[in-house]
């Protein structure tokens, strides 16, 4: 008499692996963190930067947002909350020459007049 066998290791494989899929997603996802919710508009089309959650937003160009992703303090802590940040100016390193996105001379962004009618 034949007797087929279950794959039952391959399935057990299988299951394993969607398991560990699955784990690494939600530690993935719950790891990362969402930096400030900004518009070239808010940050003076690059005149200063925001900080939140040791993510830099910033306007480099004057037109589209970028952001950099700094990383915790040592101790763990946010870096936009150290004592040698600037606010508008923040940097991811205290001893940083500049700040990315931050030019004082640009006066804003041109926005139309709103009460303007043509």
């Amino acid at each position: 008499m034949i007797t087929q066998r279950r794959p039952r290791g391959r399935f057990a494989a299988l299951l394993l692996i969607l398991g560990v899929t699955v784990l690494s997603a939600a530690s993935c996802s719950t790891a990362n963190t969402e930096g400030p919710e900004v518009t070239c508009a808010d940050l003076q089309c690059g005149r200063v930067n925001t900080c939140k959650s040791s993510i830099i937003a910033a306007c480099v160009d004057g037109v589209n947002v970028v952001y950099h992703v700094c990383g915790a303090t040592s101790s763990g802590g946010d870096i936009c909350d150290e004592y040698w940040q600037v606010e508008g100016q923040y940097k991811c390193d205290m001893h940083g020459l500049d700040c990315e996105g931050c030019y004082p001379e640009r006066s804003g962004c041109a926005v139309p007049d709103a009460g303007a009618t043509d």
